[in-house]
């Protein structure tokens, strides 16, 4: 099936296929399972840096959690580093540091002066060092997103010889979230996670006199960042290279749109695990979109926290995405089973075997007698000794038979 070829949507009931996987291989299932979350989840969140005494509730931490907020976080690194005159470790620091201070969170421009005197520690360079964990960080997410679009795009493609798995076991039901890691790649320079704030103030951000800051708290100056805004450090929104970088970023998450929308539109027999799959990446990348679309074009990208990180409607969008994220691992973990030729699936009967085992040899057959459509329905033996009752009965050299057989067969087929 072609990307432009459509059939209907249907969905098959779920079925409990999972009771003979043993312990040791959910292990395994599991690890496969959160490693695209932990790359790509809980990589791209930062720890919190505190400004002030106070510390945020759960339902105020969780959504930064939320894949749409890391991905507005890389937007706004890379725009604010193209609409600085000038850049450096202060800068640098203040930008990858997701502050909360007695208004909340803050990640505007301004806070990257205010902060300076609650800091310290700041990176020995204005980037990211090449031989650094960011960068480990960044080559490794960028490797799963490269995988990600040329494994996905296979789907579409006709008689391509790339496979994926379209009845997706419980191993990779989050491997479409490698997507998003190729847009690190965008502000993978002025990454960096090697600086420290703490909320008693340190040292003074510019020279004053000693009556000046008699009696004042440590918590003054944030209190007044409206008032003090730094002119002139960061160009306007509307410069164009920014417009032209934020075109691009908004190009390629449509095009992570458009593939969760073909996923659906395309329809065919898909399974419960699937269909909850499809529903979870096609609520983020659309969410995504419009938050994305919403704020670019309005031209509020002066800030690394997005701008609507406290709104209710957005953590709502939160629970429901992580209720998404919790069902879709329950399912798949009960439809998940193993087949013959080792790989996994959520599928059932020989036609999932058969798609699941595509490339794992020359040729593969499913071999059935359950399907009166079936192309096999047996082997033709020739010379071939069979078990009955212990013992081993030999067929006649100079005939050949066939025995009723259901499995898979793997190897070379010839003269065909």
């Amino acid at each position: 099936m072609s990307a432009f070829d459509t059939a209907p949507l249907v969905v098959t009931p779920a079925r409990y296929q999972s009771q003979d996987i043993p312990f040791s291989e959910w292990v395994t299932l599991l690890t496969l399972c959160l490693a695209p979350l932990i790359a790509h989840v809980v990589v791209g969140t930062p720890s919190p840096s505190y400004l002030c005494t106070s510390r945020p509730k759960w339902h105020e931490r969780i959504c930064h959690y939320n894949p749409t907020s890391i991905l507005w976080r890389y937007a706004a690194i890379t725009d604010r580093r193209i609409r600085a005159r000038s850049w450096n470790r202060a800068d640098l620091a203040a930008t990858n540091a997701l502050f909360w201070t007695p208004r909340g969170w803050d990640g505007s421009e301004a806070i990257v002066q205010h902060s300076l005197p609650y800091c310290t520690h700041l990176p020995e360079h204005s980037r990211v060092s090449v031989f650094s964990r960011e960068t480990i960080k960044t080559l490794i997410v960028t490797f799963q997103g490269i995988q990600a679009i040329v494994l996905l795009s296979g789907v579409f493609v006709a008689g391509s010889d790339v496979h994926f798995t379209i009845w997706m076991a419980v191993d990779i039901i989050f491997f479409p979230l490698a997507l998003i890691g190729l847009l690190r790649l965008c502000c993978a320079f002025w990454l960096n996670e090697d600086f420290s704030y703490s909320h008693s103030y340190a040292v003074p951000l510019h020279p004053r006199s000693a009556d000046s800051d008699r009696g004042r708290s440590s918590f003054d100056s944030l209190l007044e960042i409206s008032a003090m805004p730094q002119q002139g450090q960061f160009r306007d929104t509307s410069f164009w290279p920014s417009r032209l970088f934020r075109a691009v970023f908004l190009l390629y998450t449509l095009g992570m749109l458009a593939f969760a929308v073909l996923f659906l539109v395309r329809g065919g027999l898909h399974t419960v695990t699937t269909f909850v799959v499809m529903l979870f990446f096609l609520l983020h990348v659309a969410a995504s979109t419009f938050i994305l679309v919403f704020y670019f074009f309005r031209g509020l990208t002066t800030t690394t926290v997005i701008p609507c990180i406290e709104a209710t409607l957005y953590k709502l969008y939160t629970a429901i995405l992580i209720g998404l994220a919790v069902a879709v691992i329950v399912v798949a973990c009960v439809e998940t089973r193993r087949t013959p030729c080792g790989k996994y699936t959520s599928g059932y009967g020989s036609l999932a075997d058969l798609i699941s085992c595509r490339g794992s040899a020359a040729n593969v057959l499913a071999v059935t007698e359950e399907d009166p459509e079936a192309l096999f329905f047996g082997l033709v033996a020739y010379n071939f000794t069979v078990a009955s009752n212990g013992s081993f009965i030999e067929i006649e050299r100079d005939k050949q038979q066939v025995f009723n057989f259901t499995g898979m067969c793997f190897g070379n087929v010839s003269g065909w």
